[in-house]
């Protein structure tokens, strides 16, 4: 017995053995913290708010912004009756007026680039400033200049294209590059759509929206999924979107130690371990079954029965060891709800049965070796 425990302990092992993890995990200064799994972790884990934009959405548009120098703008005139913009022609028994707008005259100044003395120039009305006044404000200049040259003017002023009321989007998508806003609001689906879209699939892409020194960063298969977070986009934001299949490692006593890719936008522990051909039935301890990730703090402090270590609430996350019992069939079904995430390590730990096993073949390949020795020496 003495030699089968020594032996044990000295044979090499694809990682550490449930036992070890236990002992590791209550230790007076344990480097983790170690969670069975049972429905109340599935509860916590459920509950815990993902990384989205909706610290970043606004109920409705942004305001109005200004115009800028560099914009292109469209001004539209009417007149009643005759005037600058010429007279009604006169056709007998035929009623000479738009519906409305009856007697009225329009013309459309062609576009224009705001220059750099942030002045446009309208017919008979001269140089009009607008730089730093909205639509509303350049109308009402327009209208006041051509008073008493026009009959009872009306001025019509749009932003065609602006240079600054404009977001980036660039990264994995077909046509990246400078993104103009709508004028009743840009969402940021509608954004990536007027860059092209993206060159992967949604639950592939990782979108990073940085606004001011604000960075948050989600997965466009959730914004598709969750209409709030699909947000109104304001000036001068920068969306970027990269292709990062998300994936997952399989250890030990699997029938296949892999890296896994996401085939869909949820992965359960379950169909993992299934990608990765299952559990080995002559290694694996269906006892050991473990999921390795770095939770926030707020979730570690939830999920653990006594407080933390001040070491391990050193940094924004702690490292937590996720435990679930294969042997029974809640543990499969535990595992069948226990939702993966990008970059989690599932480890499969080595049955203790295993390594008494080795040991007794090598005590038996000693014991083979001595007694052929002993039979050499008798026939000497």
């Amino acid at each position: 017995m003495a030699l089968l425990t020594a032996g044990c302990s000295t044979l090499p092992v694809a990682g550490p053995m449930a036992p070890s993890l236990t002992r590791e995990a209550r230790e007076d200064a344990p480097p983790f913290l170690l969670v069975p799994v049972n429905r109340m972790t599935l509860t916590a884990l459920a509950h815990v708010p993902a990384d989205n934009f909706t610290p970043l959405a606004a109920p409705s548009p942004p305001a109005v912004d200004t115009i800028h120098v560099g914009d292109t703008v469209s001004v539209t005139l009417w007149e009643f009756g005759s005037g600058l913009l010429g007279p009604v022609p006169y056709t007998p028994n035929i009623q000479q007026a738009a519906p409305g707008l009856v007697g009225a005259q329009s013309a459309t100044v062609p576009n224009q680039t705001v220059d750099q003395a942030g002045d446009i120039i309208v017919p008979f009305a001269g140089d009009i400033h607008v730089v730093g006044r909205t639509t509303r404000m350049v109308q009402a200049a327009i209208i006041a200049a051509l008073r008493g040259k026009a009959n009872q003017t009306q001025a019509l002023v749009q932003i065609v294209h602006s240079s600054d009321n404009a977001v980036t989007v660039t990264g994995d998508v077909n046509h990246p590059g400078r993104i103009s806003l709508m004028r009743n609001g840009t969402r940021l689906l509608d954004a990536i759509a007027e860059a092209g879209g993206t060159v992967g699939k949604a639950r592939d892409m990782l979108v990073q929206l940085m606004r001011g020194g604000v960075v948050r960063n989600i997965r466009l298969s959730d914004v598709m999924g969750d209409p709030d977070q699909n947000i109104f986009l304001r000036a001068n934001d920068m969306v970027s979107l990269d292709h990062e299949p998300q994936t997952l490692v399989i250890l030990g006593a699997a029938n296949h130690n892999t890296e896994v890719l996401f085939g869909k936008s949820r992965v359960t522990l379950a169909e993992a371990i299934g990608n990765g051909g299952g559990l080995a039935d002559n290694q694996a301890d269906p006892y050991g079954v473990y999921v390795l990730r770095y939770e926030k703090q707020a979730l570690a402090r939830t999920l653990s029965t006594a407080p933390l270590p001040d070491y391990l609430l050193a940094g924004d996350t702690v490292p937590v060891i996720y435990q679930l019992n294969f042997k029974t069939g809640d543990g499969l079904l535990l595992a069948d709800s226990f939702a993966m995430r990008d970059r989690d390590l599932v480890f499969i730990a080595t049955s203790p049965a295993v390594q008494v096993g080795k040991v007794a073949r090598l005590l038996n390949v000693a014991a083979s070796i001595f007694k052929n020795s002993a039979n050499v020496n008798i026939g000497n």
